[in-house]
């Protein structure tokens, strides 16, 4: 029988009051004892329910104190467990929240590569990616031959080495293009069920869009940077070159009316002092934007840094021409010049090399340029990670990149070799560039 804590009272006082009139009883009936001959028994015998009704009342307390703290221990609980509650439900919202702002489609395969079940909150690009649910349907049956083979690959991949692997593809439909970061996860197996592994489709085509849009003003501004260097290289050319040159032919005709003589040594060494700074005038044109660039093409304006760096370091520079196409009117030729002779500048001062070869190349897809020395190499690990450190060779890697090109380290006891893909697409329309005599005719 269950009592609230009003019972609880009304019992102890019952046993109070009983206790206590038992005792009254006894005692009055023991102090009678000489009156009559049996009240000694009949003190004795109340006494007896006195002292069972104290024991049920410690009882009923003891009871009743446990009863209180289980009460309280379960409040306790029943408290923790709906904070829990509350967490849950909060983070539960949160995750929700998170999972809806999130561009990603789950496709979860087993070992055969049939799709079990598709996850997303958006919708709109499943049915831009699949016409159909793609559960229940192969590998081959929802993406492209193109890069079904390549999803495959990275799905084996994570399966076996239990690592991700990431891949890039887009998908065309309607005349629309979307791109896609696809990433390979292998889940943990439970017990004896079958292995899955989850195919993670994020949206990336307005990222995409960000890295092109970067991409172009990386150009436009390294463009901007070298049509500031040729107005400065043509207007050292055609002002200040101009000046000296007059300057230097009115002295050789004011030489012709001094006699041998401290006045004629003093012209001397004018004509030397100013043919010097004709010589350093031309050599900053050439520094500054090559004409020969502009002139006669890419290909001829590095064999003439390979020629002047043969000079300074004692290198032997050859370039090698097997270009099947000219790339004479685009601003390609600009920007692979830098990276070219920024190339061979690292090989000057880092590679400890005798000879370099630069190989020019080109197919339908694009055009390739190879560095090639008998130098010391790249430091460990650049083949497979990629370049870490170096100011000269990161810059030319991130230009690279931001022009949609490909960089490719080899690297061996015997030199090393950068290899440079550019495709086509990728090739920047022609700027206006200010024309004069540094810049040689140019037809654009």
């Amino acid at each position: 029988m269950r009592f609230n804590a009003k019972d609880s009272v009304v019992i102890e006082n019952i046993c109070i009051a009983g206790a206590l009139f038992c005792l009254v009883l006894g005692g009055t009936l023991y102090l009678l004892d000489a009156v009559v001959a049996s009240g000694w028994a009949l003190a004795m015998l109340c006494m007896f329910p006195a002292g069972l009704l104290g024991v049920v009342f410690a009882l009923h307390r003891k009871l009743r104190s446990d009863a209180l703290e289980q009460c309280n221990r379960v409040l306790c609980e029943l408290a923790e467990t709906k904070l829990t509650v509350h967490t849950l439900r909060r983070n539960k919202a949160l995750m929700q929240s998170v999972f809806n702002a999130s561009n990603n489609i789950y496709y979860v395969f087993d070992t055969l590569f049939v799709c079990q079940n598709v996850i997303t909150s958006r919708e709109d690009l499943l049915e831009f990616c699949h016409a159909t649910d793609p559960s229940g349907q192969r590998l081959e049956e929802l993406f492209a031959k193109n890069f079904s083979g390549r999803i495959r690959g990275a799905l084996l991949d994570s399966l076996k080495r239990n690592r991700q692997q990431s891949i890039e593809y887009s998908i065309e439909n309607n005349g629309k293009e979307r791109w896609l970061e696809g990433r390979a996860l292998a889940l943990p197996q439970s017990g004896c069920g079958a292995r899955l592994v989850v195919w993670i489709a994020r949206d990336i085509t307005e990222e995409k869009c960000n890295r092109e849009a970067v991409r172009v003003l990386s150009t436009r501004l390294a463009l901007s940077e070298e049509q500031q260097r040729r107005r400065i290289a043509v207007e050292l050319h055609d002002s200040l070159g101009q000046i000296l040159a007059i300057v230097k032919m009115r002295l050789n005709l004011l030489g012709r009316y001094l006699k041998d003589g401290d006045e004629r040594k003093l012209h001397d060494a004018v004509m030397e002092q100013l043919g010097s700074g004709i010589e350093l005038t031309r050599t900053l044109v050439w520094e500054l934007s090559p004409p020969t660039l502009y002139a006669l093409g890419l290909v001829s304006a590095v064999e003439w840094l390979g020629e002047k760096y043969a000079k300074e370091h004692d290198i032997a520079f050859s370039v090698e021409d097997k270009m099947q196409c000219c790339i004479w009117g685009s601003d390609f030729k600009i920007m692979m010049f830098r990276i070219v002779r920024e190339l061979m500048a690292n090989v000057v001062k880092h590679a400890n090399a005798t000879s370099c070869v630069i190989t020019f190349t080109s197919d339908s897809e694009g055009v390739s340029i190879t560095v090639n020395d008998n130098g010391k190499g790249f430091p460990e690990g650049t083949v497979q990670k990629g370049l870490q450190k170096g100011f000269g060779l990161l810059t030319i890697q991130e230009s690279v990149y931001h022009l949609g090109g490909d960089v490719q380290y080899t690297s061996n006891g015997v030199g090393g070799s950068v290899r440079i893909d550019f495709p086509f697409k990728q090739i920047a329309p022609v700027s206006e560039f200010q024309t004069g005599a540094a810049t040689g005719t140019y037809d654009g």
